[in-house]
């Protein structure tokens, strides 16, 4: 199973998973894929992005609508909220940042 991150939001707890079904939403609301989301999002990020990366993760990665994710970026803040999706990209993901190495199947990018 793919690891959450579990954080409170206003005395309530909310698990954001990168579920596959996650993932893929997020694919197609960024039209590349997750490798390419999350690199770019390293580079700097729109609050847009922030809600709709939190909406798809959100309620243990069944997703949730774009309002809670406002509510969630309201409660933390925008770079606390951009940092629990690094957590839970990391969480997704463990390969990558024990190893930094990209996701097996998958060649680094040449610069």
């Amino acid at each position: 199973m793919i690891s959450g991150v579990t954080i409170e939001v206003a005395g309530e707890t909310e698990t954001l998973r990168m579920s596959t079904r996650a993932m893929m939403a997020l694919e197609d609301i960024f039209g590349m894929g997750m490798i390419d989301i999350m690199t770019g999002f390293e580079k700097g990020f729109r609050v847009s992005d922030i809600a709709r990366i939190i909406a798809e993760c959100a309620n243990d990665g069944a997703g949730a609508d774009i309002a809670r994710a406002q509510v969630i970026i309201d409660t933390l803040g925008a770079i606390p909220a951009s940092e629990a999706i690094g957590r839970v990209a990391e969480a997704a993901f463990p390969e990558v940042k024990e190893a930094g190495n990209p996701p097996k199947g998958r060649a680094p990018k040449k610069a």
